[in-house]
């Protein structure tokens, strides 16, 4: 007996796959079906009365069912000679995409500020990493070295003062994680002590040993000192830099800073200035194809952080723009529900806007040329 169920099911998967398949294949495929349908009937003639059925009608069913193996290879074939002809077509036009498009950037795209950059005319449309090759992947700085930091410092302190801008970032961020390390054997019995009455004590206590040992001998100006030598790299272009200020919360810079709210209008002031700084930095690293910049600002617009009347609209943008650029399938399926979400409360009004910030933003990015994964 044919297992009609799990055939039927099989057809429609493949009628469904076929849909906007070719002429001919549409044609060999209704052909298979009338084979199948055909053979179906013989099938339950043959079972309800199997003992009157004539071997002629035994002979048909079993004719019947190989021309149906035949025509489904047949359509086996042919699917994958075409695929094969399809993707040799797709690299040939990628192959000739990629000559046009670095022509286009020898002719001077390159030399574009940021800021000119946003008056050019968009032409890049719904577009992943994989479609420009001018998109170079680049990697952040290992900036957690071996032993005791301050045996490096000296050296870093060198190369940082010749304007060395890698160096004032590994600089920034050895301070920063540095920061509210136990400066003294006292200072680290009390933090033992206070690790003690945690359920994972073992693991804190291992990590605040560590973090003791890799940090000894700095003092509290020098690691609150980690603001400035990261302002600096991030306001002369360090694209890894500007994207640490992803991880800086206003907060937290203000306790880093040691200001509290005492002076109430210096407290304001200053972390108006901060958030003002740390927009500019994310969106210039958003721009030269920091994915973790990116997130950020969607974020930042998302919570209402960094509020204005299109807020929402440059967050659903924002969550667009991570889908256009990045490799990484789990990023793109994230950012792919928060925009379907979103999209449910977005007005015409803000879908346009959104739309156009989308295309602007792509162009800006193909033409700074680089890519900063999350993940590197």
């Amino acid at each position: 007996m044919l297992h009609i169920s799990s055939k039927r099911k099989s057809f429609n998967f493949l009628a469904k796959a076929c849909r906007f398949s070719k002429p001919f294949t549409i044609k060999l495929l209704s052909i298979v079906k009338t084979l199948y349908d055909t053979v179906t009937f013989l099938d339950k003639v043959y079972i309800v009365n199997k003992r009157h059925t004539q071997p002629i009608a035994e002979n048909k069913r079993i004719i019947l069912l190989s021309l149906l193996l035949f025509f489904a290879l047949l359509l086996t074939a042919y699917h994958f000679y075409n695929k094969s002809n399809t993707q040799a077509e797709h690299i040939q036009y990628n192959a000739r995409f990629s000559s046009d498009d670095l022509c286009s950037k020898n002719q001077g795209e390159a030399a574009l500020s940021p800021m000119q950059n946003q008056q050019l005319p968009i032409e890049l449309t719904h577009t992943v990493v994989q479609s420009h090759p001018r998109l170079l992947v680049k990697s952040k700085p290992t900036w957690r070295l071996e032993g005791n930091f301050k045996t490096h410092f000296e050296k870093l302190l060198e190369k940082s003062k010749s304007g060395n801008l890698e160096s004032k970032y590994i600089i920034a961020q050895n301070l920063k994680y540095c920061l509210f390390s136990p400066k003294n054997d006292d200072q680290l019995n009390t933090k033992l002590e206070q690790l003690t009455q945690f359920s994972d004590a073992s693991i804190s206590i291992d990590t605040a040993l560590n973090q003791f040992s890799y940090c000894k001998g700095l003092s509290d100006d020098e690691t609150k000192a980690y603001y400035a030598y990261l302002e600096d790299a991030a306001r002369n272009g360090f694209v890894p830099a500007q994207e640490t200020f992803a991880n800086i919360h206003a907060e937290f810079f203000m306790k880093s800073q040691n200001i509290t709210t005492e002076n109430r209008a210096l407290y304001i002031a200053t972390r108006d200035k901060f958030k003002k700084q740390r927009l500019e930095f994310l969106q210039h690293a958003s721009q030269h194809g920091s994915e973790k910049a990116i997130m950020a600002l969607s974020n930042l617009y998302y919570t209402q952080q960094q509020s204005d009347e299109h807020s929402f609209a440059k967050s659903y943008a924002l969550n667009k723009l991570i889908m256009e650029i990045t490799d990484n399938d789990d990023i793109y399926n994230r950012y792919s529900f928060y925009e379907q979400k979103q999209y449910l409360n977005m007005s015409e009004e803000e879908i346009e806007y959104a739309d156009a910030m989308v295309e602007q933003w792509l162009q800006i990015i193909k033409t700074n040329g680089t890519l900063y994964p999350s993940n590197k």
